[in-house]
């Protein structure tokens, strides 16, 4: 008798995990069950655990990919304004990219910043660093764009950086209800005028 062997795995990886990042970003973590991810994914929920080990783990890897393909292409030649404008910009293009019919689905980690309760703590924990990132990301853009036009009266890029990141939550949580694209820019450009 010849011994079993295990089936090779004969998928793309970072396909499977840009599929299941987009079952997140439309469903929420929450809303994202094995019954919607193996479909989008191409594998049964068995193929999910052996090769992620969980839905949580699954979930890190997706925000992770996420992360990066909305770093992606932001900086570069620009200056720190238009790399802030490019990133506003992005983040609302991404939202409204959806089949016509279907409300906006905003960003992947904000939505995911606001079901931090429900996540396990490592879950959690990346959640809060992408944040941080992000924060910080904001904040030297808005440091370094003073530096080129000082604006003594604003409040300080530490402070402009969190108000960008609430913005951003804005524009996210309003894409999601339906809001249209004016209503997403008004929100970037009232923001945007504070750097």
């Amino acid at each position: 008798m010849l011994p079993l062997v295990a089936r090779p795995k004969s998928f793309d990886r970072g396909a499977v995990v840009a599929s299941a990042m987009q079952v997140f970003w439309r469903e929420g973590y929450q809303g994202a069950s094995l019954s919607s991810l193996g479909p989008a994914m191409g594998l049964q929920p068995g193929s999910i655990y052996a090769t992620f080990g969980s839905k949580e783990a699954l979930f890190r890897e997706a925000l992770s990919a996420y992360s990066a393909l909305v770093r992606e292409g932001v900086d570069g030649d620009h200056g720190p304004r238009a790399i802030l404008e490019r990133w506003f910009a992005r983040l609302i293009d991404a939202a409204l990219d959806v089949p016509d019919g279907e409300l906006g689905r905003g960003c992947l980690l904000l939505a995911s910043a606001v079901e931090t309760p429900r996540l396990d703590p490592e879950s959690a924990a990346q959640v809060r660093r992408e944040l941080d990132a992000l924060e910080a990301f904001l904040r030297r853009c808005v440091a370094a764009e003073r530096r080129r036009s000082p604006r003594p009266d604003a409040p300080g890029p530490a402070a402009t950086a969190r108000l960008l990141v609430a913005s951003l939550a804005g524009i996210s949580a309003l894409s999601r209800a339906g809001a249209p694209r004016r209503t997403l820019e008004d929100v970037a450009n009232a923001a945007l005028a504070l750097v």
